[in-house]
């Protein structure tokens, strides 16, 4: 997992690395930064999982560096550090996941900070079936869709599709938790990909058109504007 972390004062910036190592989080890499513009110069898209940014800061403040990024990266984890809870309607309009206030008891700040990484292990969570004896994974985040006919299952992923057998029930059981919907018979899509609704139908990030069935037509619109606006 790749963290940035992004607070002009050194201290807090130093306080926040050692909190987030005293979590002990497996294969955790932090890069720190001093300054909004420092991020961006450096930023490319896929790069982190997590970014936890000041709000105040010169220059590029962080909500202003944040909407830069979510230009770029739609599915990034991005929290805020502040003094002020007053900046968090604003930084949900840029997606962030959570505020972070820097003058809160220890207790309430790792609390917080702890839920960041339960929103990483929900969203970057994975796909694991077999193959003809190949074992293969893949990020819940990077997968558009499964269509299934009969036993025979397709992954759409970000990346380029593949097909094992397996059980459509089996699927849905394990992934509608993870913001996956049903849309029609053996086709389940993530609401991460969904783009527009255009009337019966819905079109993904990747400009695929797939057709909603009325039985489920509520339910995924109610879904999706549910998941959209927790992001």
């Amino acid at each position: 997992m790749n963290i940035a972390i992004c607070d002009d004062e050194k201290v807090f910036l130093k306080q926040l690395h050692m909190k987030i190592n005293s979590l002990k989080i497996h294969d955790c890499q932090i890069s720190e930064f001093t300054s909004g513009q420092e991020l961006l110069s450096n930023f490319v898209k896929g790069m982190y999982e997590i970014i936890i940014l000041d709000v105040e800061m010169p220059g590029l403040n962080g909500l202003e560096t944040a909407e830069r990024i979510r230009h770029t990266d739609k599915s990034v984890i991005i929290s805020f550090l502040t003094n002020y809870s007053e900046f968090a309607v604003k930084g949900y309009e840029v997606g962030a996941f959570r505020y972070i206030l820097k003058n809160q008891p220890d207790y309430a700040y790792m609390e917080q900070l702890l839920s960041v990484f339960d929103e990483y292990n929900q969203k970057f969570r994975t796909f694991t079936f077999t193959n003809r004896n190949l074992t293969f994974s893949f990020k819940l985040i990077h997968i558009l869709y499964f269509e299934v006919h009969g036993r025979k299952v397709t992954i759409f992923t970000t990346s380029g599709e593949i097909e094992y057998y397996g059980e459509f029930a089996e699927i849905c059981s394990e992934l509608q938790e993870y913001h996956f919907v049903q849309t029609n018979k053996g086709m389940l899509v993530n609401l991460e990909h969904i783009q527009q609704f255009v009337k019966n139908d819905i079109i993904l990030s990747n400009g695929k058109k797939i057709q909603l069935a009325r039985t489920y037509k509520d339910k995924i619109i109610s879904d999706y504007l549910e998941y959209t606006s927790g992001r």
